[in-house]
């Protein structure tokens, strides 16, 4: 059976929101399990019958902020680990894998998979009533935090002032503030400290979205386990409140 180079299969999956896997077409058939943060909560914010109003990937409108907060912080629960693993398990074998194993082979071989987490966003979005006023705060914020952050200040905010020059060589990190201009009338400034991004820009007219990108959990403490995600969901929040 000839199988394509990469496979995707994109569904709306039952009280998480769009997911979206990724699974290579050759042994050993290694896949990418994608889940949206913000389409999660909005499917527990339906359950919860609390009112929101969303556009694409974006809360424009939400009458009860502390309710939808809270939904969100059922994220960093130390059970949302064995609820992704339980929607791993029930659409990769019988969704993907099936093209390339079917069941039958799936149980005579015991292939099975083992989850860890390589990238994590973690987002807060500022809402204004005025889109005018958004935009005077963020080019003011950019004005004022891009000059005294520069680069040595980062390394040391972070504790990596002081690193060996071919250690460098060997793990290249980026280190760096930037603010770049994509598009018209768009602004995103951004923060680059190793495998980690602090990102700040307007989404729509009102919103002003503050992100942490955890390019590589390999990096840190964590650990990449599935079972570790409630920490790094934790320790990215934290950071996001400490930036």
């Amino acid at each position: 059976m000839a199988l394509r180079q990469s496979l995707f299969v994109s569904y709306p999956g039952p009280g998480v929101g769009h997911l979206t896997i990724k699974m290579s077409g050759h042994p050993p058939f290694g896949a990418q399990v994608m889940l949206n943060g913000h389409e999660y909560v909005a499917c527990q914010a339906q359950k919860a019958a609390i009112d929101f109003s969303k556009q694409d990937n974006c809360f424009t409108t939400i009458p009860n902020a502390a309710d939808l907060a809270k939904v969100a912080d059922t994220l960093s629960r130390d059970e949302i680990a064995g609820h992704l693993h339980q929607l791993c398990e029930r659409w990769i074998y019988s969704t993907c894998l099936c093209f390339a194993l079917d069941l039958e082979e799936q149980q005579r071989t015991t292939f099975h998979y083992q989850y860890s987490v390589f990238q994590i966003e973690y987002s807060r979005n500022l809402l204004f009533q005025s889109g005018r006023q958004m935009d005077e705060i963020f080019q003011t914020l950019i004005d004022r935090t891009r000059g005294p952050l520069n680069l040595d200040r980062i390394k040391t905010i972070f504790g990596n002032k002081s690193r060996d020059y071919d250690q460098r060589k060997k793990n290249p990190n980026r280190w760096g503030v930037l603010v770049e201009k994509p598009a018209y009338d768009a602004t995103i400034f951004k923060v680059h400290y190793g495998k980690m991004t602090l990102k700040i820009y307007t989404k729509g007219e009102r919103v002003l979205r503050i992100e942490v990108i955890v390019h590589n959990t390999k990096e840190y403490r964590w650990g990449r386990s599935l079972p570790c995600f409630p920490e790094m969901s934790s320790a990215s929040e934290a950071f996001w409140r400490d930036s």
